[in-house]
C-alpha cells in the first residue's frame, strides 16, 4: 500500500532512544518558553497557541520516534510550573499531554507532516484537542471562561486557524533550516 508519508517519518530512528527522550524534554522546554513569552494578550481565543504549537510540530519533524510528541507535551507541563504558566501540574500535564497526543495520533496515522498541509492539519488537530480539553473542563467545573462569552463556534474557528498557523510556522522553520543549514556540495570554505 502506498502512503503519502516519507520513509523518514517511520518509527525507526538512527539515534539511541535516550537521546530522543532528551530531545523531547528540550522541545517541551522550548514550547513552554514559547507559551510563556509569545502571549500577546490580544483577547482573541487561541492566539497564544501559535508559538507552542509551532514548536511541537517542528519537534515532531525533528524527533519522529513514536511517543516523543507526548513526552514533549508532558515535559511542557513540567516546565510550565517553574515558568509560571499558571494552573497545576496535573492540569497542565493533561492539557498539553492530550494536545501532544493529538499530534502523535496524526503522525501515527501517517499524515504527511513533512508537507505544509500535513503540518497545518497537525497544528489544527493539536489546537482543537486543547480547545476540547478546556471546554470540557469549563463545562464540568461550571466556570464561565472568556471563550464562552466570545462564542463557542467563533472560538473553535479561531483555534482551528491559529492551530493551522502554528503548524505551518513549525513546518516552515524546519523546511528553511534544512534548506539553508545543509552543507553545500562542491563549495569549499
Amino acid at each position: 500500500m502506498q502512503t503519502l508519508a516519507p520513509a523518514r517519518l517511520e518509527t525507526r530512528v538512527g539515534r539511541p532512544w535516550f537521546l530522543d527522550m532528551l530531545l523531547a524534554l528540550a522541545i517541551g522546554l522550548v514550547a513552554a518558553l514559547a507559551k510563556r513569552y509569545l502571549d500577546w494578550s490580544l483577547g482573541i481565543p487561541g492566539h497564544a497557541g501559535v508559538g507552542w504549537i509551532a514548536v511541537l510540530v517542528s519537534g515532531a519533524l525533528v524527533n519522529p520516534r513514536r511517543g516523543m510528541a507526548v513526552l514533549a507535551g508532558v515535559s511542557m507541563a513540567v516546565w510550565a510550573v517553574p515558568l509560571g504558566l499558571g494552573h497545576s501540574f496535573g492540569y497542565n500535564a493533561l492539557l498539553y499531554g492530550s494536545a501532544a497526543a493529538g499530534l502523535e495520533a496524526v503522525v501515527v496515522l501517517r499524515m504527511p507532516v513533512e508537507r505544509w498541509w500535513g503540518a497545518a492539519t497537525a497544528g489544527a488537530v493539536v489546537h482543537v484537542v486543547k480547545y476540547v480539553f478546556v471546554f470540557a473542563n469549563a463545562w464540568v467545573s461550571g466556570v464561565i471562561r472568556n471563550f464562552e462569552a466570545f462564542g463557542l463556534l467563533a472560538a473553535l474557528r479561531n483555534h482551528l486557524l491559529f492551530g493551522v498557523a502554528g503548524g505551518v510556522i513549525g513546518w516552515s522553520a524546519i523546511a528553511l533550516g534544512r534548506r539553508y543549514l545543509r552543507p553545500h556540495r562542491g563549495r569549499t570554505t
